[in-house]
């Protein structure tokens, strides 16, 4: 965990810098404002030669590759995704998405097919990424699944990607689903102020855990859910609660879906009239209704939210009652929606 520390700080902030300097910004005013973020004029493109390491080579916009590299005396990977309007001249948001048992990174970003589940989507996040610009990686377990010391790999992740692109430290993010839903429970109770919040989708975790380190979280969950019990997911959830101190909920805080659902464009959308293969749209309001509860008062002003969504009928609910909850009847872009949750922190 140290090690993986020490390379942020040795590495996040000299390439920050020399993207700053390359790309003409004022040293001495936030980026992210003003004319040299408004501006594209004000930051030129980013040249990779072909034959650059991909753990190493600056991210330019519209990257996407494989990192491979040593760490616990083992090789491990993990895919790279920036969109085309990703603006290396200004510190980038990070978000870091862990796939489930028996699932790849390829799968979860929807480079491949997951069984007889709809393409190109995965987990949502890369759509996501396409709209507000910001950077995504996607880790791959040693034999399709995480255990809890993978939770120093995930911070490796992080430094690594420090040392490719100029990151905002303030937005740095992590998710994944069963048994990635895990990992992110894991890495959350490690308590490493590296992550600022967490999106578990279908996951669980230990009983308890200590945090000096406040951080939001946002809980998806099927109530049918199978592989995972609700029960399960709420117990994991209910130890962020406290670890969190929150003093006060349950209080219903939002509805997707159904005729009083939120008009915001969080729902997937594909098929004619879309663009291809998906995009954002909002909600039918006549589809069933996915709804979220919030704790709040807690340790430094963050939240826990745990939202039960509408389970998907059509694929295989007789035996996973819903555990992929990527795809759901609400048509919810569960990704989508915990960014925006993110957003607020």
């Amino acid at each position: 965990m140290l090690t993986a520390r020490a390379t942020i700080a040795s590495t996040a902030l000299p390439l920050c810098a020399a993207l700053l300097l390359a790309c003409g910004a004022n040293p001495g005013r936030p980026t992210g404002d003003g004319p040299d973020a408004a501006d594209p004029a004000a930051c030129p493109a980013v040249v990779v030669a072909p034959d650059a390491d991909p753990c190493t080579a600056p991210i330019a916009p519209g990257t996407s590759r494989t990192c491979r590299f040593t760490f616990a005396g083992a090789t491990r990977e993990f895919l790279i995704y920036a969109p085309p309007n990703y603006r290396p001249c200004a510190p980038a948001p990070l978000v870091v998405d862990a796939h489930g048992t028996s699932e790849t990174a390829a799968e979860q970003a929807g480079l491949a097919p997951f069984r007889d589940w709809p393409g190109g989507l995965g987990s949502g996040w890369r759509l996501v990424a396409d709209r507000d610009g910001f950077l995504v990686a996607q880790p791959q377990g040693i034999g399709n699944r995480w255990t809890a010391a993978d939770a120093d790999l995930m911070l490796e992740v992080v430094a690594k990607m420090q040392a490719m692109a100029s990151i905002d430290p303030a937005k740095v993010y992590m998710t994944g689903i069963s048994n990635g839903g895990q990992l992110t429970y894991w890495t959350g109770c490690k308590d490493t102020a590296v992550f600022r919040g967490f999106a578990p989708v279908s996951g669980y975790g230990q009983q308890a855990c200590t945090l000096s380190h406040p951080a939001p979280l946002i809980h998806f969950h099927s109530p049918d859910d199978r592989i995972i019990g609700d029960a399960d997911g709420r117990a994991a959830f209910q130890m962020w609660v406290a670890a969190n101190h929150c003093q006060r909920g349950p209080t219903r805080t939002m509805t997707f879906g159904g005729p009083t659902g939120d008009a915001r464009p969080l729902c997937l959308h594909s098929g004619p009239g879309a663009t291809p293969p998906w995009s954002l749209a909002a909600c039918d309001p006549a589809a069933p209704a996915t709804t979220c509860e919030t704790w709040d008062q807690c340790d430094g002003g963050v939240e826990a939210t745990y939202c039960t969504v509408a389970p998907d009928h059509a694929r295989h609910f007789d035996t996973t009652g819903g555990h992929i909850l990527y795809l759901n009847d609400t048509n919810l872009s569960l990704a989508a929606v915990a960014w925006e949750y993110f957003k607020r922190f």
